[in-house]
């Protein structure tokens, strides 16, 4: 049944290929994907670990275990495999993976001829995106898989008992939740092989966060001013939020970095904006942004190292679908803000309930938040940034917990 409604999927995926680009990309993609794999892993000798991330957050959650894992065994190669164009673009220049893939379409036939061609040694799965007929020809070859950094929730498909047959969770060799109510729930269903750790995502930014880099535009940009907000991965509903509030406070300067860069979305942040100064990142050489209002960042891959250059940050996707990595501002003892649905995200629950981050609901109350944090003597908002950074601290080195129980199985 599993199997039929995967390909029930794909047939609704392949209708929708001429309306959208992530599907074109995506299936594009999969053009002979297991030719090229099988061809590039015969000029790769040795054992080899294979990650699976569903996208760019699942990926970046992922880095720091592989590296340190292939650090601490040099013998081994690597593979990196995405669901999403938006994590497998951005990861062409990771020079870490020796291969990097879409995972196939999950059918049993697919399954199989994917890992006669991989034929990995040890496999990670980055938090969710549950393939399950590739995960049961895992375990069906005896190979060591670890669901890395996960959380779940009682109202997932996995704790319905009308369900429980399409659960994927029996197939891995160890869970590495990020709650002790992940695993409490997991016990209750009689998975007992799990440990709490924590989410790797807190030793990838600190790693980001000590990098010496330098943007000399976004540079230019804040030093001009000592009210800057930046909105990490925002969405058209964040941007109009936001311009309603900033048309109020003059002297705030917005770096502005959209979850999508494609030209019909960057000249709609443009008109969001249009009350104000704009300059795209791409064009600032030839212009000056020490007199820009908002600058617009459509190039992806730097949002996380420029967080550095603001005072306060707002985390996009909050008025649509969950928001967006919170760590990445948070690291840099910054105070974060973001839209009402954060239920999800147990990081946002714990620097609310600290008092680092403030949920708003509308514009008025981002105005509100906005007249707080830049006001004067700016302690309020400084209070909340050693919060934030605090919080990061505190909860790092989930990396070595995991390396320290992981049991390896050479090939």
């Amino acid at each position: 049944m599993y199997t039929i409604l995967a390909c029930l999927v794909y047939l609704i995926a392949c209708m929708a290929y001429p309306f959208n680009r992530k599907v074109r990309a995506r299936i594009k993609g999969q053009n002979n994907n297991i030719g090229r794999i099988r061809k590039e892993r015969k000029n790769i000798t040795g054992p080899l670990v294979w990650m699976h991330c569903a996208s760019l957050g699942e990926f970046e959650q992922g880095k720091p275990l592989l590296e340190a894992f292939l650090k601490q065994n040099p013998e081994y190669k690597s593979l990196v495999t995405f669901f999403s164009p938006s994590g497998f673009v951005p990861s062409q220049g990771y020079k870490t993976a020796d291969m990097i893939a879409y995972i196939p379409w999950d059918t049993r036939y697919n399954a199989k001829r994917f890992l006669n061609a991989v034929n990995p040694s040890t496999v990670f799965w980055i938090k969710y995106d549950y393939w399950k007929n590739h995960l049961k020809q895992i375990k069906k070859r005896n190979i060591p898989c670890y669901l890395i950094s996960a959380t779940f929730r009682p109202n997932q498909y996995f704790f319905n008992p009308l369900l429980k047959w399409a659960s994927p969770l029996q197939y891995f060799t160890r869970l590495f939740v990020q709650t002790e109510q992940s695993k409490q729930l997991l016990s209750a269903m009689g998975i007992n092989n799990v440990t709490v750790t924590g989410d790797t995502r807190f030793d990838r930014v600190r790693k980001i966060a000590a990098e010496d880099v330098s943007y000399p535009v976004v540079e230019r940009f804040a030093h001009s001013s000592r009210k800057v907000l930046i909105a990490g991965s925002s969405w058209p509903r964040d941007e109009t939020v936001i311009a309603e509030a900033l048309r109020q406070i003059p002297g705030i300067k917005l770096i502005l970095v959209p979850h999508e860069i494609n030209p019909e979305r960057i000249e709609l942040s443009e008109q969001t904006f249009s009350f104000c100064k704009t300059l795209r990142y791409t064009q600032a050489e030839q212009e000056n942004p020490e007199e820009a209002g908002v600058l617009i960042v459509d190039t992806i891959g730097i949002l996380s190292a420029i967080y550095r250059y603001a005072d306060a940050a707002y985390i996009g996707c909050g008025f649509d679908n969950g928001i967006h990595n919170i760590l990445e501002a948070a690291v840099y003892g910054i105070p974060v803000t973001f839209g009402p649905k954060y239920s999800k995200f147990e990081e946002a629950k714990k620097l609310i309930s600290a008092g680092g981050a403030t949920p708003i609901n509308n514009a008025g109350e981002l105005y509100s938040l906005l007249n707080v944090w830049f006001n004067d003597d700016n302690e309020e908002r400084k209070r909340q940034g050693k919060i934030c950074a605090d919080y990061v601290e505190h909860n790092s080195g989930i990396t070595e917990k995991i390396l320290d129980g992981l049991k390896i199985r050479n090939s």
